[in-house]
């Protein structure tokens, strides 16, 4: 399995600060790359800098750009690290690449790829990675004329310059006799896949040597397992998938562990951004260069850690809805009053709980993918505050999302009940709601009250595992693999750490 880290700095140092590295490139500098146990590097480029177009000759620009980029794969492949080489930055057409754009050119962009193809085809352990986010049509999610656009780069009718498709820059790759393994980005910032076999470009190799890249933070509309099961699982089920991108913007690493431990079941390859000294919410996975991780390092390096050791990384079913933030788990659809970060009363746990007046049919309403799954899961638990009254009225029910976005009830308690008693004024209550084995999935709950209620204060919400995991369990990690992706691991076997 792949499992690296991004090196971003290739795709802006060499039009705005004259260099083509931000940070070390040295040999020492790789050997910390494999002292966190990876064996994959992601190297964004610049169309422009590599084919010296919009700009002068430079150390860093046209035949020095190239030069450098080729020295530097050639050191990690000589180190039994995989290279992704990602189209990161192109131009529009008659303008410099200075930034990220919807789609790639139509004048340059497949120059860039023949161009790099030549270069590297006779190395099995450069993938390449066609284009690192498309967004068309405005970003659309869903949308026929967003595929169309990313396939052939037709239809592109937001777009203010000339476009190619992921059908040209594969062509471009395989005209140069290239058999390099290929990736491509879905639409929407490279997070949706949902028509991605509709469109997908046809490569003149049997079997194709094409695989999706996923980009997969805790910002994306699809961030939790019942999403990727019903969004990406289509995908990775047929085709090779590599999340080329992952991480998380507030320093924490909840997200990454959940979307990790999802990858390492489902045998989806995956390289963290990024290795770049910066805040952990740009995010970057290291404070300085000698390697000392930022606290979402952390989370990153101690599994790779664990997988090195033959260990599997540590995991458990149990999860936060809340917890002085909504995590990624849920999707805040609430129809009440809420103010989610309030720090009117003191937190039942960390700085804020969420400010919650009940009127009469308004929900504090908490939307997830078949997150809570009682055959999984034994019981939901949050901490509730009377504010300066108490004696609040209120239901719990748990639910089914409906096709049309609506919302079946289908267990319904009583907060009250739950409690034994009224729920106390000035004081936190910790409610537990039992599940049964039934094996039933929910699509999260609301608390709703039949009339005006005052107002509550809702704390630390759980979805509690009936079976916890420990760092000391020594069951193996399941792994899932199909056809496609024992080819890419076959090409790559050296590479496994």
């Amino acid at each position: 399995m792949l499992r690296g880290v991004n090196r971003p700095g290739t795709e802006y140092m060499c039009v705005q600060n004259a260099q083509v590295f931000d940070g070390p490139c040295d040999s020492e500098h790789i050997a910390l790359l494999r002292s966190w146990k990876l064996n994959a590097i992601r190297v964004p480029l610049n169309e422009d800098c590599w084919l010296g177009n919009h700009g002068n000759e430079a150390p860093w620009y046209g035949n020095g750009y190239r030069d450098t980029i080729k020295s530097y794969v050639e050191m990690l492949c000589d180190q039994n690290l995989a290279v992704i080489l990602d189209l990161h930055w192109s131009s529009k057409n008659s303008l410099q690449a200075k930034a990220q754009i919807p789609m790639p050119n139509n004048m340059s962009s497949i120059d860039f790829w023949k161009s790099v193809a030549r270069d590297f085809k006779d190395n099995s352990r450069v993938i390449f990675d066609l284009y690192n986010e498309p967004y068309p049509n405005n970003n659309a999610y869903d949308d026929d004329e967003a595929w169309q656009c990313w396939k052939d780069g037709t239809q592109c009718t937001h777009q203010d310059y000339g476009t190619s498709g992921m059908q040209q820059l594969l062509e471009a790759v395989r005209s140069t006799g290239a058999s390099n393994i290929v990736l491509l980005s879905g639409i929407q910032y490279a997070s949706s896949f949902l028509k991605f076999f509709d469109y997908m470009p046809k490569d003149t190799l049997s079997p194709p040597q094409i695989a999706a890249s996923l980009h997969a933070y805790e910002f994306n509309q699809c961030k939790a397992k019942g999403c990727w099961d019903i969004e990406i699982k289509p995908v990775f089920d047929q085709i090779p998938m590599i999340a080329t991108e992952t991480g998380q913007k507030d320093c924490l690493h909840d997200f990454l562990r959940d979307f990790l431990q999802y990858c390492d079941e489902n045998g989806i390859h995956y390289l963290a951004w990024s290795w770049l000294v910066g805040d952990c919410n740009v995010p970057s996975l290291i404070q300085n260069y000698e390697g000392d991780p930022t606290t979402f390092g952390e989370g990153y390096k101690h599994h790779l850690a664990r997988l090195a050791s033959g260990k599997p990384a540590t995991y458990s079913s149990t999860f936060d809805i809340y917890n002085d933030k909504i995590t990624h788990w849920a999707d805040n659809w609430s129809s009440a009053k809420t103010v989610i970060n309030s720090s009117e009363v003191i937190a039942c746990e960390g700085k804020f709980s969420i400010k919650f007046t009940p009127i009469k049919e308004k929900s504090l309403h908490f939307m997830c993918y078949g997150c809570i799954q009682t055959g999984v899961h034994k019981q939901l638990e949050f901490w509730i505050h009377g504010g300066e009254l108490g004696g609040q009225n209120l239901n719990l029910q748990l639910l089914h999302k409906n096709p049309d976005q609506t919302n079946q009830v289908k267990q319904t308690y009583s907060v009250e009940q739950l409690n034994g008693k009224p729920i106390a004024p000035n004081a936190w209550t910790k409610i537990i709601v039992p599940f049964d084995e039934s094996n039933e999935a929910f699509d999260g709950f609301w608390l709703k009250a039949s009339e005006d209620q005052p107002t509550v204060y809702i704390d630390k919400i759980t979805v509690r595992a009936r079976k916890e995991d420990t760092d000391d369990d020594n069951n193996t990690t399941k792994l899932i693999f199909n056809l496609f992706t024992i080819t890419l691991i076959s090409i790559l076997s050296i590479l496994i750490i």
